[in-house]
């Protein structure tokens, strides 16, 4: 085929693309209406399916990420990075009228990383997601000591922007009571804790209890305890093989963050992906009449680290 040729295949295909098209016509009222009807559902299923695979608005509302991510910031987040993942919930928008739905993940080679910023489900309530960051992956011996987080042994740096209170730190032989898994110290002087990745198996005579009951409830699996043993399915087992990864989440505010070291592990089927950018930040503690001054102008489409 020759450049003249080609040339002119491609003039013709933008011409039809930019073609101005007939007006549709239709046999009468309620073909039209339907039509129209049609189409709009069309755009809300796309419109959906974006929403909740590739790119989804979220609205900060409590300070666990102060500084990096403040309150009254309003960021997109790429769901993209980690995997698509089709719809698992249907429903009324901005409601909990609905149900959940099977889904799928077409899976990636990126994984979170420690450091990496991450949208999740709450493992304890999926309605609400989390923005946390990834303090400890798949495999990982994470503990903290004197607020100071060790992963494998190797000291994890403080967020650039984190708040950490080092003139306060609750003593080592303080047992907090809300703390994962039941007496593991408490949030400043967090005992080593291995996370668990998929394939692992956990011994249930040298692995807490209450980490085995999480990891199995979280994985789907049928578990019960009773009398000193634990029974999969009805059956005795003596060893529990983890079926997905799971992941450490910590807040930078590290002194005012439910996170990890109060409920567990996020397991990987929660994960959702990582904050973009910023499009609206504003302060809730100025007056609405003083509306220029409310919006933090200098964050607005600044990237989130």
């Amino acid at each position: 085929m020759s450049k003249n040729e080609i040339f002119h295949k491609f003039k013709e295909y933008f011409k039809n693309i930019f073609k101005k098209k007939e007006k549709l016509k239709f046999k009468s009222k309620k073909a039209k209406i339907i039509y129209e009807i049609k189409s709009w559902i069309y755009v809300l299923i796309a419109v959906y399916f974006i929403r909740s695979g590739v790119v989804c608005a979220y609205q900060i509302p409590t300070g666990s990420m102060e500084n990096t991510i403040k309150i009254g910031d309003f960021i997109l987040g790429n769901q993209f990075a980690y995997g698509i993942r089709t719809p698992d919930w249907f429903g009324i928008p901005f409601t909990r009228k609905g149900f959940f739905i099977p889904h799928l993940t077409i899976p990636t080679f990126n994984k979170p990383n420690t450091g990496n910023i991450v949208i999740f489900e709450y493992p304890l309530d999926p309605w609400t997601n989390y923005v946390k960051r990834c303090v400890g992956e798949p495999g990982d011996s994470l503990e903290v000591i004197d607020k100071k987080v060790y992963i494998n042994g190797e000291r994890f740096e403080d967020p650039e922007k984190s708040i950490i209170n080092y003139e306060n730190i609750l003593s080592r032989n303080y047992l907090e009571p809300n703390i994962f898994p039941h007496g593991n110290g408490n949030k400043d002087q967090y005992h080593k804790i291995y996370i668990p990745q998929k394939g692992d198996t956990l011994d249930v005579n040298e692995t807490s209890m209450q980490i085995i009951a999480y990891v199995a409830f979280m994985d789907g699996s049928k578990i019960e305890y009773g009398l000193g043993t634990f029974y999969l399915n009805g059956k005795p087992i003596k060893k529990y093989i983890v079926k997905q990864d799971y992941y450490f989440m910590m807040g930078d505010n590290r002194d005012n963050s439910a996170d990890s070291r109060y409920w567990g592990f996020v397991p990987q089927k929660y994960i959702l992906g990582t904050p973009l950018v910023r499009y609206l930040s504003w302060d809730k503690t100025v007056p609405w009449s003083k509306f220029y001054n409310k919006i933090r102008w200098s964050q607005i489409f600044r990237p989130i680290r």
